[in-house]
């Protein structure tokens, strides 16, 4: 009984990781669009609104991908 609580305890840090694992990812992709958008705006004219179309977008999926991850959570 005891060893299949640890076990339920070790899972679910596993999977809080993760999660946050992908959040973190999320957000760096996010700020590095948005960087590498500005640093090529003299190689390519439209490289800043690119840039920040995708970065906005992915940060955008990461808020909902939160949202839903705190929304899980809070359900069980």
């Amino acid at each position: 009984m005891k060893n299949d609580r640890l076990e339920e305890k070790a899972f679910e840090v596993v999977y809080m990781q993760r999660e946050q694992g992908i959040t973190v990812l999320l957000l760096m992709l996010g700020m590095a669009s948005i960087s590498l958008g500005m640093a090529l705006k003299n190689l390519f004219e439209y490289s800043p609104t690119v840039g920040w179309l995708l970065g906005t977008l992915i940060l955008i999926v990461n808020s909902i991908y939160t949202g839903k991850n705190i929304k899980k959570k809070s359900n069980t």
